[in-house]
């Protein structure tokens, strides 16, 4: 599988992830202002536009999912922000805040 690096950050900068530009580009999760905890990054570099199963199944466990293909639904627009907040919610990685 393969996931073009455009997509995964457009993916991240729409559901929640605060972009922070350094020697890479770091994607820090947030609900209502405040991190959660959650961050992940990609390269700058022109080697990395396009992310293979090695990255992304590193990605993938910085975004705590369960598989690659969960990953890919997440960049796909499969899985919303909400969706996203509540799985995080449901394997106990972050409290529900709305509550």
């Amino acid at each position: 599988m393969q996931i073009d690096r455009a997509d995964i950050e457009a993916a991240l900068t729409s559901k929640g992830f605060e972009k922070i530009d350094s020697d890479h580009r770091y994607f820090h999760h947030k609900i209502d202002g405040k991190e959660t905890g959650i961050v992940t990054f990609t390269s700058h570099g022109s080697g990395y536009k396009t992310y293979g199963n090695p990255l992304l199944g590193k990605m993938k466990k910085q975004l705590r999912f369960d598989s690659v293909t969960q990953l890919a639904q997440f960049v796909a627009c499969k899985i919303t922000s909400d969706g996203y907040n509540d799985l995080l919610v449901e394997a106990k990685i972050i409290p529900d805040w709305r509550n």
